[in-house]
């Protein structure tokens, strides 16, 4: 079968027939060739939008190629617009593209919606189709991990660089899984192949400076934390977690003036970041500018109220401004909060 399964989960796999399209012309074949490289150089240059109608272009005409399916799942990812997706394939049942792109582009949807169990049950269904598909394993093998299924993940991400050796992010996704098991030293190894095949893969530098700061190599993880943040700038992307996780370690090592900036940078892209609004607070608790302090540690807890560790570090600051009722508070609520699961984000 190639890999863990949760078989009882699969619901019976209803007719495939009305996905599967004919044979094509040449006029229709040159046009779904037009349309996958267009939407790939699109995605290349990101303007994700645009490169997500070229990719439904490509793939509901029968894409040759499984990479432009799993790109314009990618665009998903990006623009977080899944209504969208999810009501194209409603209009696309009788379409010429190949059964497996849409049943994979659906699981890979469901996963990013948090219906986990959906998506294995569709994937299960594309896996029938088409076993060596590596997308279809690293979906499995992400909705493995959400539950915290760890055999299931590591077997799914294995069987998914087998097929697909020189696919970065399935490196990538293995270093994060490695590290979230304490595997440490494995997690560098698979980093840096990641690193091997796309030199400028900001996560993986992220993912290098977590790995030597819990080996206890602060001059190692701050190169990488450093080398992060760089990529990030000069690609301009949008994610805030490079500075985020660089502002953390500074935090830790006493330097949390420096860190101000990076939280500065990790805000602008994403003013909603309750991770961001707490590690500022944190910082400014500690530069003793308490009311700074107090209403970003507020505000993180407004944005993300599951997250205990904002509750824990204002009941210290409460306590420093001689607010022993609400201190006591918030320790409760950090308290409880610390006893649920975590929470399960796609």
């Amino acid at each position: 079968m190639g890999g863990f399964r949760i078989t009882f989960l699969f619901s019976a796999a209803p007719a495939i027939a009305a996905f599967l399209g004919g044979l094509r012309s040449p006029p229709l074949a040159a046009q779904t060739s037009s349309s996958c490289e267009a939407g790939s150089a699109l995605f290349r240059s990101k303007d994700y939008g645009a490169a997500q109608g070229e990719l439904w272009k490509c793939v509901l005409a029968g894409a040759p190629s499984r990479d432009s399916g799993w790109l314009l799942a990618q665009t998903y990812r990006e623009l977080k617009n899944y209504d969208d997706g999810f009501a194209r394939l409603g209009r696309s049942r009788h379409a010429d593209a190949p059964a497996v792109d849409l049943l994979y582009i659906e699981g890979f949807l469901q996963f990013r919606a948090g219906k986990h169990r959906e998506s294995i049950d569709i994937l299960g269904r594309g896996f029938q189709i088409d076993p060596k598909d590596w997308r279809i394993h690293q979906v499995f093998a992400l909705n493995y991990v959400v539950l915290e299924i760890a055999e299931g993940a590591l077997q799914e991400l294995q069987v998914a660089i087998q097929l697909n050796p020189r696919n970065a992010e399935l490196h990538y996704q293995l270093a994060r899984f490695f590290y979230s098991q304490n595997r440490v030293t494995e997690s560098v190894e698979a980093s840096e192949k990641a690193l091997a095949l796309e030199p400028d893969y900001a996560d993986v530098y992220t993912n290098l400076g977590l790995c030597h700061e819990s080996l206890g190599e602060e001059s190692k993880a701050l190169l990488n934390y450093e080398k992060a943040v760089e990529i990030t700038r000069r690609l301009q992307r949008p994610d805030e977690w490079p500075f985020l996780n660089h502002a953390s370690f500074l935090i830790k090592r006493g330097e949390t003036e420096r860190s101000l900036a990076l939280l500065a940078d990790g805000l602008a892209r994403n003013p909603n970041s309750g991770r961001a609004y707490y590690l500022r607070g944190k910082a400014l608790r500690k530069l003793e500018r308490l009311a700074e302090a107090k209403r970003d540690l507020e505000r993180s807890i407004a944005l993300d109220p599951k997250d205990p560790t904002p509750f824990y570090e204002l009941g210290f600051l409460l306590r420093t401004l001689g607010d022993s009722a609400g201190s006591k508070r918030m320790f409760e609520n950090f308290q409880t909060l610390s006893k649920r699961p975590p929470a399960r984000q796609p």
